[in-house]
């Protein structure tokens, strides 16, 4: 993981810390794709949220030069996540603290993963055909928020638990704790985003990303 230029060292540190908290509290799918990540060159990039639009948000650095290594190269997923960015939000750090930070590193680096195995998957599907990707942004939305749940649980401290009930994406359970709603994310993922399983599954990430495949 590399940080773009000119980025404050507030924002560089909290970055540091949450990825540092996200490996040592998170389970192991977090720990697999944070780690990728970690051990890769993807950008992050900490811009106004009047330019992010968005807590956070997952994309190529340079659509050209991907659809050229697509086309030219064989890439691995590191290769792949080395033509990703993620852009937090300054706001996101200023008012979320570390919680926001972690929360939108859990949130982007499953889609930063994802888009990379997508990319890793086409490089290569001369040798692997069937073992090609491309999912919808229903998908990537609901591996997403599936990670940011479970995460979220991990760290078991009220205010991130009490953020993934009003987020619908936890759900108070009989015994009084606290799990997991995939039917709370279902109904997010039709409200906020217009998406539902199997009928409305929004754009695949080839489309999302520009990508001539």
């Amino acid at each position: 993981m590399k940080f773009d230029d000119g980025i404050d060292k507030k924002y560089r540190d909290s970055v540091n810390a949450a990825f540092d908290t996200i490996m040592k509290v998170g389970d192991d799918e977090h720990r697999m794709y944070i780690g990728e990540i970690l051990d890769s060159d993807m950008l992050i990039r900490v811009r106004p949220v009047s330019e992010v639009k968005a807590s956070g948000i997952t994309g190529l650095i340079s659509p050209v030069k991907a659809n050229y290594d697509l086309a030219t190269e064989r890439l691995s997923l590191r290769d792949a996540l080395g033509l990703i960015y993620i852009a937090i939000a300054e706001e996101t750090i200023d008012t979320g603290g570390q919680r926001g930070c972690e929360g939108t590193l859990v949130h982007e680096g499953r889609h930063a993963y994802d888009f990379a195995a997508m990319i890793e998957s086409h490089s290569n599907a001369d040798m692997n055909p069937l073992g090609v990707l491309d999912p919808t942004l229903y998908d990537l939305e609901w591996n997403a928020h599936k990670a940011a749940g479970n995460y979220m649980l991990r760290v078991g401290k009220a205010d991130y638990l009490d953020e993934g009930v009003s987020l619908m994406i936890l759900c108070n359970a009989a015994d009084g704790s606290c799990e997991v709603s995939d039917d709370g994310i279902r109904q997010r993922l039709n409200e906020s985003y217009g998406l539902i399983a199997d009928t409305k599954t929004g754009p695949l990430a080839t489309k999302m990303l520009g990508l001539i495949v």
